[in-house]
Order: C-alpha cells, then sequence, then structure tokens
C-alpha cells in the first residue's frame, strides 16, 4: 500500500499534525480513498518534515506487513499505553488544561479496572457492554458510567484516526446507561426563611459567610471558595466572578470560570455587603480591599483559602444539625443554594435571560430546562391560575 506524500500543519508550538492518504479497492470492485492522521513534535518545520516522512515509511512497512503476515502478529498499542500517551500529548501541547488532564487520567484509570487492558485492536463491543455493567454492578453512578463509556469513545477515535484499528467498536447497538435527570433539591421559602433566621444567630465566619455567598449571589462551591477581596466592590454592591478553586484528579487547582459566561458580575444586597465588609476589617484591619490581591474572601491573613471539602463536610453537618431538606426531601448541600437562588429569581419574575447571565450560564435554556420546570411553588401557583381560568363563564 502506498501513501501520498500528506500534508504537514502547525496546531500549537510544538505540535504538528501529518495526514497521509492512501487508496482501497472495495469488495464491488470500487475505489475510496481514505485519511490517516499523526501528532508530532518538532521545533522547527524541518524537523517535522523529516519526521513526517519517516512515519509514512513505517505506515507503508506497516501496510505491508499486515499482507504477508497474520493479522496478531502486526502490534498495537495496549489500550492502557495508547490512552496515557494520547492524554500526555494533549496536556504538553497546550490542548488541555491540568483540571482537564486530571479528569481524564481520572477516567482513564476508572476504565482499566473494568477492562483487559489489551491491544487497542482487540476491543470488542461484548468487552465495552461488560464495562458499563461491571461498573453499574460495583455501585457506580450512571453519570459516572457514561462519563467512562464516552471517554473510551473518544480514545477510540483517536486510535481510528491514527489507524491502530480499521472500524469503531463501539456502534450505535453499545450504549451508555439512559440517564435520569435529579430535580434540582432547591429549599422552599420556608426553610430558606428558617435558614437565614439560623445564620443571623451566627456569627459571619467562614461557613455562615459561604452560605449567603451560595444563597444571595448563586456562587457554585469552587467560586466562593475563588473570591478574592480584589474582586469584591462594596462600594457597588458587585460580586466578580473571576477564580475558583476545585479538586481535580485528587489535587486542589485554582483556575479561572470554566466557560466566559462563568465570568460575571453578580449584585448583591445591603446586608451581604455589611457583612463583607465587617469581615473584611476583622481580619485585615484598615487595610483598603483594592490592595489585598491574591487574598480570599473565605481565607486568613495569610493568603490560604477555606479549603474544598472542609467546605463541603462543614455544610453537611450544618445541614444535618438544622434538618435543612431540599423539595426532593433529600438533606440539603451547598449546591442547593445556587438551585434556590435560581428559582427565587424566576419565580420573582426576573427574566430568564438575566437569571442565566447570573448564574454563568451560557445559554437560557440551560436555566430553564433545570429551573423553570421544577419549582413546586411555580407549579402550585399556575395550577391555581388554570384553576381560576377555568371557573370563569
Amino acid at each position: 500500500m502506498k501513501y501520498t506524500d500528506g500534508s504537514l500543519r502547525n496546531i500549537h508550538g510544538d505540535l504538528w499534525q501529518a495526514r497521509f492518504s492512501y487508496r482501497v479497492e472495495k469488495p464491488n470492485g470500487q475505489v475510496a480513498w481514505k485519511q490517516v492522521s499523526r501528532n508530532i513534535h518538532a521545533q522547527t518545520q524541518k524537523e517535522a518534515q523529516q519526521e513526517k516522512e519517516r512515519i509514512r515509511t513505517e505506515l507503508e512497512r506497516a501496510a505491508l506487513l499486515e499482507k504477508i503476515l497474520p493479522p496478531e502478529v502486526v502490534n498495537s498499542p495496549k489500550l492502557s499505553v495508547f490512552m496515557n500517551e494520547k492524554v500526555d500529548e494533549q496536556l504538553r501541547s497546550g490542548l488541555i488544561a491540568s483540571t482537564t488532564y486530571a479528569k481524564y487520567k481520572s477516567e482513564l484509570n476508572l476504565i482499566l479496572r473494568f477492562i483487559d487492558d489489551v491491544p487497542v485492536n482487540d476491543i470488542t463491543a461484548d468487552m465495552v457492554r461488560t464495562m458499563g455493567q461491571k461498573m453499574l454492578s460495583s455501585g457506580y453512578a450512571r453519570e459516572t458510567v457514561a462519563r467512562a463509556h464516552n471517554a473510551l469513545k473518544r480514545f477510540l477515535y483517536l486510535a481510528l484516526e491514527e489507524g491502530c484499528i480499521s472500524s469503531m467498536p463501539i456502534t450505535r447497538s453499545v450504549k451508555p446507561p439512559r440517564l435520569v435527570r435529579k430535580e434540582p433539591n432547591a429549599l422552599d421559602d420556608a426553610t430558606r426563611k428558617r435558614l437565614l433566621g439560623i445564620l443571623d444567630g451566627m456569627p459571619d465566619d467562614q461557613l455562615t459567610l459561604a452560605i449567603r455567598l451560595g444563597l444571595g449571589a448563586g456562587l457554585r462551591n469552587e467560586e466562593a471558595l475563588g473570591l478574592q477581596w480584589e474582586n469584591v466592590d462594596l462600594h457597588d454592591g458587585v460580586i466578580k466572578v473571576r477564580n475558583c478553586i476545585c479538586m481535580a484528579g485528587g489535587k486542589v487547582v485554582e483556575k479561572g470560570p470554566k466557560t466566559s459566561a462563568g465570568r460575571r458580575d453578580v449584585p448583591i444586597d445591603s446586608d451581604l455587603v455589611k457583612r463583607l465588609r465587617t469581615r473584611a476589617r476583622t481580619v485585615f484591619g484598615t487595610q483598603k480591599l483594592s490592595k489585598l490581591q491574591g487574598f480570599y474572601v473565605l481565607g486568613d491573613t495569610e493568603g490560604h483559602y477555606y479549603g474544598h471539602h472542609a467546605l463541603s463536610r462543614a455544610f453537611h453537618d450544618f445541614a444535618d444539625k438544622w434538618e435543612i431538606y431540599g423539595t426532593t426531601g433529600e438533606l440539603a448541600t451547598f449546591y442547593s443554594l445556587r438551585h434556590t437562588y435560581a428559582t427565587m429569581l424566576l419565580r420573582a419574575g426576573v427574566d430568564a435571560k438575566t437569571v442565566a447571565s447570573l448564574m454563568g450560564h451560557s445559554s437560557v435554556a440551560m436555566t430553564l430546562n433545570v429551573y423553570a420546570s421544577t419549582d413546586p411553588q411555580a407549579k402550585a401557583a399556575a395550577g391555581a391560575v388554570v384553576a381560576d381560568l377555568m371557573t370563569q363563564r
């Protein structure tokens, strides 16, 4: 089999991509052209060109071997080797962030616990199905199994593109488990007011301020933890969401919001402004907030942040002690505060586009799909309206 000279393009920095075409004759006698690509790391175009020629020679040699040797003699990289190499390559080339890298590594390790580490071209549809079944029977959530399935599919598409496999083992008949969308576990009005009453009787420490930031500004756990004093405008009553503290691969990582929509300015009420001003004075004295660069609102005077797991555990214990339950009947989580913020705004008549902007959602549809149809109080009010209309003659 002969490959064309191919093309070469620079993707990013020292990462190049070479593409080659080769001719395939179908059983019916028709001729088709297929492509295969390879990534190359080289400092200059000349070096990349030389490597491209070496790869083309290897491809032609491998094609010749496939003709004269049984398929099992032609080596294919093991699944673990292939996946690790691809993830490492994406990180080196700058195509993925360190947090995404940690997530991919975690998914990779999970996959390899439930599927045999065989050469990539030995992966079958039955092996993929069995992997999903084993994960479910081991107690993994459907969402986790679906992510692992999609991650494996992503790696196999790369293997197909690079010629390591001739066809995709994951076909339409091999599907991840169907996901059941969970209803937002927001707080109803009575519980929200009771929660605020409890907070009013407590000092404004890290936990209580974090709760107020979730309930009064809709901040995610990682956004509340990453909030720095330089991004708090107490004069205009605005919080600027610019930073997150999150967990990735078992490590704490500081990064910006995941999407451009997540980078947002959120107005806060005068009571929260007053409490933040008091905390700033208590911790830092008379220093101006603009000079407190790199210091966290929920942190200390040394620039340390409040721990991610520490906040989750503290809120769980708080909710359990005070019996704070959401509308689904489950114990509230920190994310329940964000759910409550959104449903509260929609119920008050704030337009969906504004709510989406304040929540950091990339589309209004996301806001409406998650919140507008699941608010029990809004549904009850709608039912009353319908009942009233039906009695009119």
